[in-house]
């Protein structure tokens, strides 16, 4: 019942996995007649931790409860386990849940990915999935782009794969509410500063691809390695050059006439902005 989830989930929430030394040193609550010894047993109790949380992830949640789970999973849990790679069907069918549920679940899977062998090889197009003009209108999306920048870190990622996050995202910026604009344009920034190769879009010519109709970019290919976004370029960027906000405006520019600089740039700064912030800003210019 979900009482009964709630209550183990809170009982887990409340526990601290001891070290085993400090574990070693405590007292047994309930003493058994006849033993020698009053220590616990450190791997016992870990492998009882970890059916205990074999059993949860086979209840039936509500969004809450997945919410709760994987924050947990991913922040304490997974070293725990004798076995992580056994929580990849409950973590993928958390996927289907969508929204932060979603996120949070291909948080755990590039754990399990990275720290434990695991092969999954439609991670990126999971992730890829989830790149749409929702995520700027949801509660979770700093989280969605702080864990989108750590999953896409890495430099050995294919560049044409790279190339068609970069896209997707500069597309799904034309319809980003202001005060998002700054993260895109920084994400985008980063990217191409990790992959070289991905230069030619911001130097591409005009006639190469400068609208919808002339763009070869294949925006409903749900295969990241295969929306050709390496033939087309950055002109929705170039777009947001003549946005009314110079925040943004200034910011696309940056990257269009400039190019990509020797550092990447911080986007933990611009994670939480709001219209109010920009407004802020243009006062105190006035």
């Amino acid at each position: 019942s979900p009482v009964f989830v709630d209550n183990v989930i809170n009982c887990l929430e409340m526990f601290p996995m001891p070290e085993k030394e400090k574990l070693q040193s405590m007292a047994k609550f309930i003493p058994v007649p006849g033993e020698a010894s009053s220590s616990l047993d450190h791997e016992q109790l870990r492998k009882n931790y970890g059916s205990v949380w074999t059993s949860l992830v086979t209840c039936n949640f509500n969004v809450d409860q997945y919410k709760r789970t994987l924050i947990m999973l991913n922040e304490k849990v997974i070293p725990l386990l004798p076995r992580p790679v056994l929580l990849t069907d409950f973590l993928l069918g958390c996927f289907s849940v969508g929204g932060a549920i979603s996120m949070l679940a291909l948080s755990g899977v590039f754990t399990l990915m990275t720290k434990y062998n695991l092969d999954y090889p439609d991670f990126y197009k999971k992730l890829y999935e989830l790149f749409r003009v929702e995520i700027f209108h949801v509660k979770y999306r700093a989280r969605f782009f702080h864990l989108s920048d750590l999953f896409l870190a890495s430099t050995h990622l294919p560049e044409a794969m790279v190339a068609s996050f970069v896209k997707r995202l500069a597309r799904i910026s034309l319809q980003a509410p202001a005060e998002c604009l700054p993260i895109c344009i920084r994400f985008i920034h980063n990217l191409i500063h990790r992959h070289r190769g991905l230069e030619v879009m911001i130097d591409a010519p005009a006639d190469k691809a400068s609208d919808l109709t002339t763009d070869p970019f294949l925006a409903s290919e749900p295969d990241p390695s295969s929306t050709k976004a390496l033939e087309s370029s950055l002109w929705e960027i170039k777009t947001l050059t003549s946005h009314l906000l110079p925040e943004v405006s200034s910011a696309a520019k940056d990257l269009i006439e400039k190019g990509i600089r020797e550092q990447e740039k911080d986007i933990s700064g611009v994670l939480e902005n709001t219209v109010s912030d920009f407004m802020d800003i243009e006062m105190k210019k006035k």
